[in-house]
């Protein structure tokens, strides 16, 4: 009874050793396990927040700007005007009250120039190119260009049947290129007049100055 007492005794002991040892074992599988886990995919959300703020932003990238559209095609920018081809213009002369002028009336001319090209074209207007000459009997007496002041030039752009007014007047005395030279008081009489540019040169009309002792007709 004694030995089979102690049997028991001795196979309790190392029953109870064995299962400590298995226990024991467990616990420290289950250690490693979840250190192994919590360091491989359990990072603290704050530790995580931490280290995606301390990476580097991708650079950023410009959208491409659309490619120009070519549908439509804008209005085509407008071509300077030509100067008026030799022959293109024509002048026209005109006075603003009959051809018979008393004693003291200043005459007063309206030349028109006029484009018959079918394009625009250029055309200088200006006083000392667009002149009104006074002959008699075939000699100049005076031109609206001798004295004309500034500069002189009016560039203009000529539309075909569209004219262009340039207004004249004439002090009675004679002038020279230049305006040099005295000018002398014209006598009464009859005189030719014409508008002229250069080659170019309007119908020639008769004016007569009056005398005090001839009445208008």
């Amino acid at each position: 009874m004694t030995v089979l007492a102690i049997g028991i005794g001795l196979l309790a002991t190392v029953s109870w050793a064995a299962n400590g040892l298995l226990a024991a074992r467990s616990t420290a599988v289950q250690a490693t396990g979840s250190a192994v886990t919590t360091s491989a995919g359990s990072t603290p959300a704050h530790a995580r927040a931490d280290r995606a703020s301390t990476r580097p932003s991708p650079p950023l990238r410009s959208s491409p700007a659309p490619p120009p559209h070519h549908g439509a095609a804008g209005p085509a920018a407008a071509r300077p005007a030509r100067a008026c081809a030799p022959g293109a213009v024509t002048l026209r002369l005109s006075t603003q009250q009959q051809n018979w002028y008393q004693p003291g009336a200043t005459p007063r001319f309206t030349v028109s120039a006029i484009s018959r090209r079918p394009r625009p074209c250029r055309f200088n207007m200006g006083t000392k190119f667009v002149a009104v000459v006074i002959t008699d009997g075939g000699h100049r007496i005076w031109s609206s260009a001798d004295c004309a002041g500034g500069g002189g030039s009016n560039m203009i752009v000529l539309t075909r049947g569209v004219p262009a007014v340039l207004h004249l007047s004439w002090d009675r005395r004679t002038s020279s290129l230049g305006c040099s030279g005295v000018r002398q008081v014209v006598p009464a009489g009859e005189y030719q007049v014409a508008a002229v540019d250069g080659p170019v040169r309007s119908a020639t009309q008769n004016i007569v100055l009056g005398a005090k002792s001839i009445s208008a007709p």
